[in-house]
């Protein structure tokens, strides 16, 4: 049988509502109290009346509300009696036209400013992971930009993932507990494309450096977990990661993990081989020269820096003990410091020893005040005597014998920023800890941190750029951003008054979100 009510009308009607047509009108009912009903109707009257006023035709006012209704049985009447719920909309050819109350009400708040930097910054990055991880790389990119921004455990993503503009820009990612642990788990076992994935970045003819920390899982069941050495003496089992840092971009570029009681050079051997990569130059701390190192590092032929202590038999003072500058090979300039140096090695292995005075004279300083205030260390003036001509130097030994004397200093000191690379790792993005429970998850915790430490890395080039280092550091530019939301109303989004830091940030860097 055929309805009486045209079809546009028909399919908003579901259960619990009623349709009644009221002149050229269609409503569709709900449950609201008697007096609500009352309200509706006088305000039906009111229109009809302002309408009439206004000389509009019949036609003009074709219009369909809907409202929700139910029933209940009514024991005097004994029969089941309408109710008539809340006001849903006008239905309208095109859809329905939610009530006025309901289209201007906020109904969400997300914060916007970082995720669209952080989006915008890294779109490269985004498109390789669309490329090697064509399944995955949606839970990859959103768990590593809410570690960036929020430090969060997997535990806690679903919660902030939902709050955050994220969820706007990438839609549908699972991130609950079973859900979390199948990708973690598939991720991690796919070292083949991580290895792509970092290659890709990699571009021809630039030096990277090459570095270990080291980090504590907390789970007894990894594999990788095992007792080593590490500059804290602390014994604890751990898992050693190696690093590939690039000099001239300032960023990591490759990393592998190696099981904690493994720091030999067979390691950065094969870790160069997986990335098949040839311009690296392993630079690490003094405690890493041994005459067996050394030897397996030249059989290997792997170019390196090595860092002696100043008591090592290699170094030969003479030169710094005449008090003569014309004994010294020369001198450049490093950081607003002038640097003099001289060769004391072999023709084949060179050990360049480099004399900074400013730091000598505030070593000299040092020393003189703990013999004054630390005692019960035994510092004496006779070793400071004897240690005189030390001060201030920097020795290393390298097979680098084609590079000058001060590029082989700004390699060295380029140790500094990988050092700073590892602190923000562990300190800032909280990484120092791992709650994964099998070296899979352990891989994939990896490769998400380390995503997150460039995204890091690349607000830092951003503050270098506009020399704003000094004020802001990247979590604060974060923190700022987020302070940047936007608003739902209905079924648009609209941007909130941005605060005045905010935007004094976002001038600065001259940011222009939209």
């Amino acid at each position: 049988m055929k309805s009486k009510y045209p079809d546009w009308v028909i399919r908003y009607k579901r259960k619990g509502t009623a349709i009644h047509k009221i002149g050229n009108n269609y409503y569709l009912y709900g449950a609201v109290a008697k007096w609500q009903i009352w309200r509706f109707l006088q305000k039906i009257i009111l229109i009809f009346q302002r309408l009439f006023v206004r000389g509009i035709t019949k036609r003009a006012i074709l219009q369909q509300r809907l409202y929700e209704v139910t029933s209940r049985w009514d024991r005097k009447l004994k029969r089941a009696k309408k109710i008539t719920k809340s006001y849903l909309g006008v239905i309208t050819p095109e859809g329905i036209k939610e009530p006025g109350y309901k289209r201007n009400r906020p109904t969400t708040v997300k914060e916007y400013g970082a995720v669209f930097l952080l989006l915008e910054q890294n779109k490269d990055i985004i498109e390789g992971l669309k490329k090697y991880f064509p399944h995955r790389w949606k839970e990859i990119l959103v768990s590593s930009l809410l570690r960036v921004m929020y430090k969060l455990p997997f535990k806690h993503m679903k919660l902030q993932y939902e709050d955050s503009w994220i969820s706007q820009e990438i839609k549908d990612v699972k991130l609950d507990e079973k859900s979390l642990h199948t990708f973690l788990e598939e991720v991690g076992k796919d070292r083949r494309s991580i290895v792509e994935f970092l290659k890709s970045f990699i571009k021809g003819g630039e030096a990277l450096l090459i570095d270990l920390t080291h980090i504590f899982p907390l789970s007894e069941n990894m594999l990788l977990a095992a007792k080593g050495y590490n500059s804290e003496l602390d014994f604890t089992p751990q898992v050693n990661l190696l690093f590939m840092f690039s000099s001239g971009k300032r960023l990591p570029l490759f990393y592998r993990i190696l099981p904690g009681n493994v720091r030999d050079v067979s390691s950065l051997k094969a870790t160069i081989k997986e990335s098949r990569i040839k311009d690296v130059i392993i630079i690490t701390d003094k405690g890493f020269y041994s005459q067996g190192n050394l030897n397996l590092l030249e059989r290997e032929k792997l170019n390196f820096i090595l860092p002696l202590r100043r008591n090592n038999s290699l170094i030969d003072y003479e030169v710094i003990r005449s008090g003569d500058k014309k004994r010294f090979e020369g001198y450049f300039k490093f950081k607003g410091m002038f640097i003099w140096y001289y060769n004391c090695g072999k023709e084949d292995l060179p050990v360049w020893v480099f004399l900074d005075e400013r730091l000598k004279v505030k070593e000299q300083e040092e020393y003189l005040t703990k013999i004054e205030t630390h005692p019960e260390f035994n510092y004496t003036i006779e070793d400071f005597h004897k240690n005189l001509f030390s001060f201030g130097t920097i020795s290393v030994i390298t097979n680098l014998k084609n590079l000058s004397a001060k590029k082989i200093f700004e390699y060295f000191k380029s140790r500094g920023e990988i050092e700073v690379m590892f602190d923000t790792f562990k300190n800032i993005l909280k990484a120092d800890r791992s709650y994964m429970r099998t070296d899979a998850s352990m891989e994939s915790w990896m490769f998400i941190n380390y995503l997150a430490l460039t995204y890091h890395y690349k607000i830092y080039h951003l503050l270098t750029q506009q020399d704003l280092l000094s004020k802001y550091s990247p979590s604060d530019v974060l923190l700022y951003l987020s302070k940047y939301r936007k608003v739902k109303i209905s079924s648009h989004w609209l941007s909130l008054e941005i605060p005045k830091q905010t935007r004094k940030l976002m001038e600065k860097l001259n940011l222009h979100i939209t």
